[in-house]
C-alpha cells in the first residue's frame, strides 16, 4: 500500500512529546499544570517531629475527651458516627493511635484519624496537621 507523503504523520519517540519526562521542561510544565512546584508537592523530611501533640489534637476534635487511663487511653464521642456515650478511644500519650467500640473506626496514628475525619489523602493530611498549604 502506497501512503501519500502529505497524510503521514510525524513520529515522536517517548510518548511525552517532544521532550523527554524526566526534564526539567517537562517538570516545570507538569508542575505548572497541576497547580504548582515540584518541590511543593514534597513532604518536610520531619514531618513526624512536627506532627501536633496527640492530647492536645485530640482535646480539639473529639467531644468530651476524658482523661487518659495510666495506659495513655482516654474515651470521647466518636466524630464518625452520632454518638451519645464516648465509645472512641484514642492514646493520647503517644502515637495517637484510635479505636471506636460502636462503628468499628480504628487507626494507628494522629494521620489516619485526621485523614478520616476530614477526607484528605495521606499527604494533604499531613500538611494540613503541620499548618502547610494543602492542595487538592
Amino acid at each position: 500500500m502506497n501512503r501519500h507523503p502529505g497524510n503521514e504523520k510525524p513520529r515522536v519517540r517517548g510518548g511525552a512529546g517532544i521532550e523527554r519526562k524526566g526534564s526539567r521542561e517537562y517538570l516545570n510544565r507538569v508542575g505548572a499544570l497541576y497547580g504548582g512546584s515540584r518541590a511543593s508537592a514534597y513532604l518536610p523530611t520531619d514531618w513526624r517531629q512536627r506532627l501536633p501533640n496527640p492530647a492536645s489534637y485530640y482535646a480539639q476534635h473529639v467531644a468530651k475527651l476524658g482523661n487518659a487511663n495510666p495506659k495513655g487511653w482516654a474515651q470521647g464521642l466518636c466524630p464518625f458516627h452520632e454518638d451519645h456515650s464516648p465509645s472512641l478511644g484514642v492514646h493520647v500519650a503517644e502515637g495517637g493511635a484510635y479505636k471506636c467500640m460502636a462503628c468499628g473506626a480504628k487507626g494507628r496514628d494522629l494521620v489516619a484519624f485526621h485523614m478520616a475525619r476530614t477526607g484528605y489523602g495521606f499527604k494533604q493530611a499531613v500538611r494540613d496537621l503541620l499548618g502547610l498549604e494543602v492542595r487538592a
